[in-house]
């Protein structure tokens, strides 16, 4: 495979997961935030930090939260553009697409792009983000679905489990480790889209050490950091054909260093460095992992 088609599927795939994860947090912030009005300003300027774009001077409501997260054409960290990018990547490799998984791409980029926070307005944001939510996530499985598991799968599969894995530890980032009130562990459950599973896995408890362990080190959750590290390890491995518990190139060795720091890891471990120092770790390792993938597999090639 080419690399630059190998690349172009990575970061669509990347692109596709970070829109569907900050509809689902801009959803669920919205939704607890009229249930608890005293702690919706500092709900809102999290989103920021968890989307990397920079804060207003001024304290952020909902309105502006939706229009600087969501619509912003001027940062390619926004829902927006994050679609945009995925499309204009898509394009480039459409000949390695299956015609349902270009229809979901480009169905999901025509209706973000139809939509502005003024045509949206307060009363429509939520039914808005729900349906990018839906079709983001429905392109996940449309890729599974109609696409051979070859090597192009294998670079969405990298991609879309390494951008979750960030979203997570980023999610679990913003929570203040002196921050033990059930209404918050409650919501970072539900953004990560865990509140349920969770309650199955761990028969309703309200314990802020077992919600963060869940999130961070359940073996069968799709979307904790160690099962997330896990596949884009698996998935590494496959296109190296390097045999497990090896490794062929530095993408495998960060992969491998990672999801074994996980497999070992106890509830007990997180608590005692803390879940904001924990997480922060994290992101920097997903990070330098997401460097040794590009560079392993995407070089920049001088030309001339």
């Amino acid at each position: 495979m080419l690399s630059r088609v190998a690349e172009s599927l990575y970061w669509m795939a990347r692109n596709v997961e970070r829109a569907e994860d900050l509809a689902r947090l801009l959803d669920v912030t919205a939704t607890r935030s009229f249930d608890r009005l005293e702690d919706a300003l500092p709900r809102w300027q999290a989103i920021y930090t968890v989307a990397g774009i920079t804060p207003p001077e001024n304290a952020a409501d909902r309105l502006q939260t939706v229009d600087d997260v969501v619509f912003d054409t001027t940062s390619r960290f926004s829902i927006a553009a994050s679609v945009r990018i995925a499309r204009q990547n898509a394009v480039g490799v459409r000949a390695e697409l299956t015609t349902e998984v270009w229809e979901c791409i480009n169905g999901l980029y025509l209706f973000v792009e139809a939509q502005s926070a003024r045509a949206v307005g307060p009363d429509g944001t939520s039914t808005f983000l729900r349906s990018v939510r839906d079709t983001a996530q429905a392109f996940g499985g449309i890729c599974d679905a109609t696409l051979a598991h070859d090597d192009a799968w294998e670079f969405l599969r990298i991609g879309r489990f390494l951008e979750r894995a960030r979203m997570t530890s980023r999610i679990l980032r913003a929570v203040e480790d002196d921050d033990v009130a059930p209404h918050v562990w409650q919501l970072t459950l539900e953004a990560c889209c865990a509140s349920s599973p969770f309650a199955r896995a761990r028969r309703q408890s309200a314990d802020p050490v077992e919600a963060l362990a869940f999130l961070a080190l359940s073996p069968v959750f799709p979307r904790s950091l160690r099962f997330c590290v896990r596949e884009i390890d698996a998935a590494l491995h496959m296109l190296s054909g390097a045999p497990a518990g090896t490794f062929a190139d530095n993408a495998e060795r960060h992969s491998g260093r990672i999801a074994a720091s996980l497999d070992f890891a106890g509830p007990f471990d997180l608590v005692r460095e803390g879940a904001r120092p924990f997480a922060v770790r994290l992101a920097a390792q997903l990070d330098e992992l997401g460097s040794a993938i590009v560079s392993t597999y995407f070089p920049a090639v001088p030309v001339g």
